[in-house]
This record gives structure tokens, C-alpha cells and sequence, in this order.
């Protein structure tokens, strides 16, 4: 078998088979290889004889004629002749009687074929049964070490191996060393010698056997001795001869311990060996898988337009599952980048590799189809749901009908979830598909009947399968039945992130204001996802200030570093403020101080909703006043300009006394934005009202401004606000209005003779 496969495959074994000569370990090895890919061997089981099968009302003797029939026929093949020698073995063990007898040892003197039947016979049905051998198998076996048949004598030497006690072993021990032997036999009794190297009687005869007079007979008992040693020892017989010495004073119990100490490093290191063997083995596939998927997109961009679904189709056939995942790759890449959904001929590969393909290919067909909402996806999906075994895939179907959202999905869904026989991750799964079907609205007669299994199965899930319960909880969300207020209301208390976000999702969904404290706790929760869902449901369900109170924090970016609970947060601080008087909303904008842009955009919302009219005009000038001044300070010149000239036209349409103030307020926003001809306007204005202070104060508002180091720093700027404030009458704000301008022009006029000297050469 091993002379069939790759390389590495035979360098692994060999590497292995020095330490593994006991059955044990041999049986380790057989065991890992019969699991590698393409390496079991393929076995007709329709060959194998069962000893029980055989007519019971024959007798011992006709049984014992029919194995024998069997055995020697010439046209059976070496299979049917080893399950019919076995057969014969089992009979032997059954009733050990000295016809049985006689026949084993016949066969086992006649033709090739049935001499070597016979002897794997032996050596393979005998485990376990070893002290029931016969001792008249044993001077035909010795024989057959000597046969001209290699795979005869390798049988006999392994049948032989199989008899317990001493005296095998010093036949063994004995032929090896016989000079006049022919040497195929002796070094067949050495190679039946060493499959029971943990024996010490056989130690004792390969020990011996150092000594012999042949150099291929010392070198293969080197060779059967090597593994009985920890550490290597090598061709050296005195180095063996002090470890035997060694060992022959251990007592039986200390040798058992001994060798199970040896025996234990060896499985660590053929683990070691295998693991590596097996991360080796992937890398290599994923190279060769990586390659192949290269190769193909590179060809795959020299198909002409028109060609390309053929060819994607041709692959998508292929019986190799790694051709199949690359045109699957491009599919979805066409349909992320350039919107190409799969249809015709290549949409109806797909569904027919949902019926046909490997599960992982089944797996990748369902995350193409999915998004596709085509009713034929649906109906190719439902029907797969049925047939399907590999419980993996069987998830992915039941997510894929929440994700196609069909009504047609739903009766499926909840029969998952109602099916005692159903597996967890299969119930689970079908809840949370059933949640997203149910929370778009296309199904809203249909997810009714899942009411009540939804109610079963969630009684019914164990306490601590939180997965389970956070699932059940989510599908019942989405249903939005009353019926499930005491479950929501449990699954509140529960320390689960999952099953708390579902439980407060579920309140908020039926209207239960009972748990609103608690709600309001789970606003500052450590799980962002928890705080979302908690913040959501105080904002929908609140009416106390400790409800708005809850969501100041959450707008605080200091604070709230999960973006989404901040805007849902936002969104609950509007909606608690909605239904209050407008003061009530003024005041409350207040409370968004440590937040400066939440309150801008909160006052901008007021002062879009208030219309200029009499009703309401103390409430809009408050607005306006404040969020004229925030905007100011935050910089805002020009978004703070509409808002204060409208209250400062306000202000002087009525005469208030506080009308210069908030001129000037706007005078001061108007330079800082850089609007000086309407600064120019306003204070024309400004210096014509009946107020002998306003010249005044509007010199050194002009003043404080044009003077900054900002504007000193820009000749530029005060040219043109000097150009704007030229066009006002002279004398209009008296001599220090002249002087503040006379500097202004003396400092600009020095900056331009300045520039003019740098550029001279």
C-alpha cells in the first residue's frame, strides 16, 4: 500500500516504524494511516466471511469441509481465502478438536496460496486468543520460514510470533543462529523475533544472536534490537551486552515500567511527528489550492464577455471540490463589485450543486444565493433543508431562510424550532432566522403559529444554555407577542450579554415600563451591544427625568466610546423630550452643556420647529439667544450670524434696552466671519440709535477686533475691512473712530513698504 502514495507519505512511516515494532504501537500507526486521505484500503465487506453466518445446523465436520473447499480453491481470490481461513481459526477456538487440528496443519503444508491464508489467519485472528494456539502449528511454521515465497515467510514469521511462552522464542533464537540453515530462513526467525521486542526472552535470543557468524544476521539483529533501547546504542555488541545487564536485574514489574516509560516517549514524538506531518500537509494544499485559484482568475480575465458564464459554469461542473471554490469566489466577487447577480445557466449550477456538491461546496452555494431573493433560491433551499445530513450545512439553510425573508420559510423554520429531534445550534439558528423574517413585516400572519413552540422550547431549554435561550428570545422580539412578557421579564435578571440584550429588545418591543429602573442601570452596562439595546428602550419606554438624566453620559464621547449607543442615546434624549412644553425643552438643553455640539444641534432643532409668530416669540428668542452665543464662542461665526441678527432685529423693532447689547454681540460675529460689509452696515446703524453710549461701544468693539495680533499678522484683511469702514460718513463716531482708522492705515501702509523693501534685489 505504502509503495502507492506520495513520498512523504513512506518517509513518515519509515520515520515511525523503528519504534513501533509492538503490536501496540504497530497498531497505533495502522490506525493513523488508515486515516489519511487516500490510503485506507478499499475493502469489499461483501467479501467478508462472518463464522455465524455458516448454516448452524451443520455439524463440526461439514463446517470444517466447507473452510477447507474454500481455502484451496484455486480460483479464489487471497482475500475470500483469508476470511474463509479465519473463519476456520474461529471454528479452531470454538471447538479445538484434532480434526480442526489436522486440517490447520495440512493446510498448512500445502499449496503457497493456502499456507499463506493460513498464517495471516494466525497472525491476525489470534490477538487476544494466544495461549489457545496449538503447539502442532508451530514445526509447520517453522518450515514455512524456509519457504522460497517471500510473502510466505513473512506470514509464518509473523504467525509464529503469535505463540506465547519461552520455547517459541528459543526455536526462533536457535534457527537464526544455525549456520547450515539457508540465510532467508534464519533471518525470517529473527523478523518473527522482533515483533515481540518487548519480551525479555526474546531480548535474550537477539542478545545472542550479536555473536553469530554471519555479518547479515548480526546486522539484522542490530537492526530488531534498536528499538528495545531508549537511546540509540548502535552495531556495537559490547555496548548491548552492558545495557542487557542493565536490564536483567530489573524485577518483571520494573521492566513493565521501564518499557511503558519508553513506550509513552515514543507516542509523544509520533505525535509529535504526525502533527507536524499533518500542519505540512495543509500547507501544501493551501499552496497548491492557492496556485489553482491564481491560475484560474488569471485565466478566467483573458474569457471574452460573452463566454465568461460558460466558463464559470464548465468549472462550477468540475468533479475537483478546489476547481468548484474559485469560479464560487468569482461569483461573489461580481455580484460585491459590479452588482452581477448569477442567473440562468449559471444560477441553475448553483441550485443543482445545493443538492450535488460536497458540504463545504453546499456551504458556499448558500452564501451566494442567499441575497438573491429568487424564488427558485427559496423553493431549491426548502427542498435541500429536507434532504440534508451534514449538520453544519443544515445551519447555514436555516440561516439562509432568514436572509432570502420569504413567508414560504417561515412554517419550516418553525417546525425546527418545534422538533424535539431538532439540534441545538439547528433550533437556534431557525429562531434567529424566524426573528429577521419576522422583524421586516413580509410574513406577519405566518410567524404567528410560532408562538407557542417558541414558548415550548424556550421552557424547555436547559438553565445554562444561554446560547439557546438568547436565540429563542430574539425570534420572540421579532413575533412581538405580549404572551412573552414573563419571559422577557426573567431574562432581564440574567447576567448573559445575549440574552440580556434579547430580554430588553423584547420589553421594549410589547411596551413593559416595569423594569425601567433596571433599564436604566443597564445604560452604563460593560457589553456596548447591552447599553445599545438598554439606551434604545429607556428612550422608547421613559417618562422620568432620571430616564433623560440616563442618557447624558451616553452623549458624552468621554464617556461613550460605542459610536452607535451615542447617536441611539441622541435619539433618546429628542424622543423623552418630545411631548414636554417648549420651556421645559429649552431648559433641558441646558443639561447638554458638557457637550457643546449636542446642544448647538438641539437649540437648531428648536429654533427650526418654532415659527416666527407672536404665540411664541419669548420661546424663540431664547432659543435664538443661546444658540447665537454657542455657536459664537465654538467658533461658528458664520452659522451664528442668521440667528443673532434675527434677534437683534427682533430686539430693535420692539426697543429694548437690550438692543445695543445684541448689536453689538452681532457686530462683533460679523467681523469675526468676515462679512465687513454688512459689519459696515450694521454699524452705520448702530451709530445713528439714540444712544449716546452706542458710538462708543461700537468704536471699541471695531477696535478690539482690527487691533488682534491675528489681524495685525494679516495686512490683507484689514485692507479690506478698512475699504468697507472708508464708505461710513467721517465724523459719524467722532475722533477716536478717526484715530482707531489713521492707525489701521499707518500699520498697513508700513506692511506694504516693508514687502516692497524684501523685494528689491
Amino acid at each position: 500500500m505504502l509503495a502507492r502514495v506520495d513520498g512523504r507519505w513512506v518517509e513518515v512511516y519509515m520515520a515511525v516504524r523503528r519504534p513501533l515494532e509492538t503490536k501496540v504501537q504497530c497498531v497505533l500507526v495502522c490506525v493513523c494511516l488508515t486515516a489519511m486521505p487516500g490510503l485506507a484500503p478499499q475493502v469489499d465487506r461483501s467479501q467478508i466471511v462472518d463464522p455465524a453466518a455458516v448454516d448452524p445446523s451443520k455439524g463440526h465436520q461439514d463446517r470444517l469441509q466447507l473452510y477447507s473447499k474454500h481455502i484451496r480453491d484455486p480460483q479464489a481470490r487471497p482475500e475470500e481465502r483469508r476470511n474463509w481461513a479465519e473463519a476456520l481459526l474461529a471454528e479452531w477456538f470454538r471447538a479445538p478438536s484434532d480434526d480442526a487440528r489436522k486440517l490447520i496443519v495440512e493446510l498448512l503444508t500445502k499449496d503457497t496460496e493456502s499456507q499463506s491464508a493460513v498464517c495471516e489467519a494466525i497472525a491476525n485472528g489470534s490477538v487476544g486468543h494466544g495461549d489457545r494456539l496449538d503447539a502442532g502449528f508451530v514445526p509447520p511454521l517453522f518450515v514455512l520460514l524456509g519457504s522460497d515465497n517471500a510473502e510466505v515467510r513473512s506470514a509464518a514469521a509473523q504467525a509464529l510470533a503469535e505463540f506465547p511462552g519461552e520455547g517459541v522464542a528459543a526455536g526462533l533464537g536457535a534457527a537464526a543462529g544455525q549456520a547450515d540453515l539457508p540465510m532467508t530462513k534464519r533471518l525470517a526467525a529473527i523478523d518473527s523475533l522482533a515483533v515481540n521486542i518487548y519480551r525479555r526472552d526474546v531480548i535474550a535470543e537477539l542478545i545472542r544472536l550479536l555473536a553469530a557468524d554471519s555479518p547479515e544476521i548480526r546486522q539484522r539483529a542490530f537492526a530488531a534490537l534498536e528499538p528495545a533501547a531508549r537511546e540509540p546504542i548502535g552495531p556495537d555488541p559490547q555496548k548491548w551486552a552492558q545495557w542487557w545487564a542493565e536490564k536483567q536485574r530489573l524485577t518483571d514489574q520494573e521492566w513493565v515500567v521501564d518499557q511503558l516509560r519508553m513506550y509513552r516517549e515514543r507516542d509523544r514524538r509520533i505525535k509529535s511527528a504526525w502533527q507536524a506531518f499533518q500542519e505540512d500537509s495543509k500547507r501544501q494544499q493551501a499552496d497548491l489550492s492557492t496556485k489553482l485559484r491564481d491560475f484560474q482568475r488569471e485565466l478566467f480575465r483573458t474569457v471574452a464577455g460573452e463566454q465568461r458564464d460558460a466558463k464559470l459554469v464548465e468549472w462550477l461542473g468540475d468533479p475537483h471540490e478546489e476547481v468548484k471554490l474559485t469560479p464560487l469566489g468569482i461569483i461573489k466577487a461580481r455580484i460585491a463589485d459590479e452588482g452581477k447577480r448569477p442567473e440562468g445557466d449559471v444560477l441553475a449550477m448553483l441550485l443543482k450543486l445545493l443538492k450535488t456538491g460536497s458540504p463545504v461546496i453546499r456551504r458556499e452555494v448558500l452564501a451566494i444565493v442567499q441575497n438573491l431573493g429568487d424564488p427558485a433560491v427559496v423553493e431549491a433551499v426548502l427542498a435541500q433543508l429536507e434532504a440534508e445530513k451534514d449538520p453544519a450545512t443544515r445551519v447555514a439553510i436555516l440561516r439562509a431562510l432568514g436572509k432570502l425573508d420569504s413567508p414560504d420559510g417561515v412554517p419550516v423554520l418553525v417546525r425546527e424550532i418545534a422538533s424535539p429531534d431538532s439540534r441545538p445550534e439547528g433550533v437556534r439558528e431557525a429562531a434567529l432566522a424566524l426573528a429577521q423574517i419576522a422583524e421586516n413585516g413580509n410574513a406577519t400572519a405566518q410567524v404567528q403559529a410560532a408562538v407557542a413552540p417558541l414558548m415550548n422550547r424556550y421552557q424547555a431549554a436547559a438553565a445554562d444554555d444561554m446560547s439557546m435561550r438568547a436565540g429563542l428570545l430574539t425570534a420572540m422580539v421579532g413575533v412581538g407577542d405580549p404572551i412573552f412578557a414573563p419571559c422577557f421579564l426573567e431574562a432581564a435578571e440574567l447576567p448573559d450579554a445575549a440574552v440580556l440584550r434579547a430580554a430588553i429588545r423584547g420589553l421594549r418591543a410589547i411596551g413593559d415600563t416595569s423594569k425601567l429602573p433596571l433599564l436604566r442601570r443597564h445604560t452604563q452596562h460593560g457589553d456596548p451591544l447591552v447599553r445599545l439595546a438598554a439606551i434604545e428602550a429607556v428612550g422608547q419606554l421613559g417618562r422620568e427625568e432620571a430616564d433623560l438624566e440616563s442618557m447624558l453620559p451616553r452623549l458624552n464621547p468621554a464617556l461613550e466610546l460605542n459610536e452607535p449607543a451615542r447617536e441611539a442615546a441622541w435619539r433618546g434624549f429628542r424622543q423623552l423630550l418630545a411631548d414636554k412644553p417648549v420651556r421645559d425643552r429649552i431648559a433641558a438643553a441646558a443639561l447638554l452643556r458638557d457637550v457643546p455640539d449636542r446642544e448647538i444641534a438641539y437649540l437648531d432643532e428648536l429654533a427650526r420647529a418654532l415659527p416666527a409668530t407672536e404665540g411664541n416669540a419669548a420661546e424663540r428668542e431664547a432659543v435664538l439667544e443661546r444658540l447665537g452665543l454657542l455657536l459664537a464662542a465654538a467658533g461658528k461665526h458664520d452659522d451664528a450670524v442668521p440667528h443673532l441678527r434675527e434677534l437683534y432685529g427682533v430686539r430693535s423693532a420692539r426697543g429694548d434696552a437690550t438692543t445695543l447689547d445684541w448689536g453689538l454681540q452681532l457686530l462683533d460675529t460679523l467681523l469675526q466671519a468676515r462679512n465687513y460689509s454688512e459689519a459696515a452696515n450694521l454699524i452705520r446703524q448702530l451709530a445713528s440709535e439714540a444712544n449716546g453710549e452706542a458710538p462708543k461701544r461700537v468704536v471699541r468693539t471695531v477696535a478690539q477686533y482690527i487691533e488682534s495680533p491675528e489681524m495685525v499678522a494679516d495686512p490683507e484683511r484689514t485692507r479690506l475691512l478698512l475699504e468697507e469702514l472708508k464708505t461710513l460718513p467721517v465724523g459719524t463716531l467722532g475722533d477716536e473712530w478717526t484715530k482707531l482708522l489713521t492707525r489701521a492705515a499707518d500699520r498697513l501702509s508700513a506692511s506694504n513698504r516693508a514687502s516692497a523693501n524684501k523685494a528689491v534685489p
